[in-house]
């Protein structure tokens, strides 16, 4: 059996960095989305330090729903109000300004299924770094895999290495910010983080 992992929202570092390390892997949509998940919510750094951005679900059989059938909700205007943090935080990163139209096509376009909108995001990264992962999903709920990255909190898990952050008044790097932290300060050289 293949490496699996779950789905995320603009994932961290320290998510990429793991599934860097596979050529194949499986993307799990076979079980029941845990609440409070990176499935849905990002970190970036903002002026008041760490911030978290969190996108609306919903659940047609509540807690019961499996992660393929979660829906995004549009009942608030939370890409607007995700791309302006990203603005604010971001604006003066060496690389915003190449990367913000891509960043923002990826959350205006509204996506149905919340699995859609990730796969999405993680495949542009894919793209954008370079990395030769192929995946595909879960047709059901295995119990476990050789590698089995399910249970792994991406949240409070370090990145391994530093770059230049934009730091405000902070002055110690924050390891757990998402994907996009790296793009906007590295660009394109965040790869060789990365592999």
């Amino acid at each position: 059996m293949s490496a699996v992992f779950p789905i995320a929202y603009f994932g961290s570092v320290r998510y990429f960095q793991d599934l860097a390390r596979f050529k194949q892997l499986v993307f799990e949509n076979s079980d029941h989305l845990p609440k409070q998940t990176f499935r849905n919510r990002m970190v970036i750094l903002g002026s008041q330090g760490a911030q978290v951005l969190t996108m609306p679900l919903e659940k047609p059989s509540g807690s019961k729903t499996v992660t393929k059938d979660v829906l995004v909700s549009y009942q608030q205007n939370w890409p607007l109000l995700h791309w302006k943090a990203l603005k604010t935080a971001y604006a003066s990163a060496p690389y915003f300004e190449h990367y913000a139209s891509d960043i923002e096509k990826l959350l205006f376009k509204k996506h149905r299924f919340l699995i859609d909108f990730d796969l999405e995001i993680t495949q542009f990264f894919l793209d954008t770094y370079q990395l030769s992962v192929d995946f595909s999903l879960t047709e059901k709920y295995e119990t476990s895999y050789q590698e089995d990255y399910r249970e792994s909190d991406y949240e409070q898990l370090e990145m391994q290495g530093v770059y230049n952050q934009v730091l405000f008044n902070q002055t110690q790097f924050n390891t757990r910010v998402s994907i996009l932290d790296l793009l906007f300060c590295e660009g394109p050289m965040g790869r060789k983080l990365i592999i």
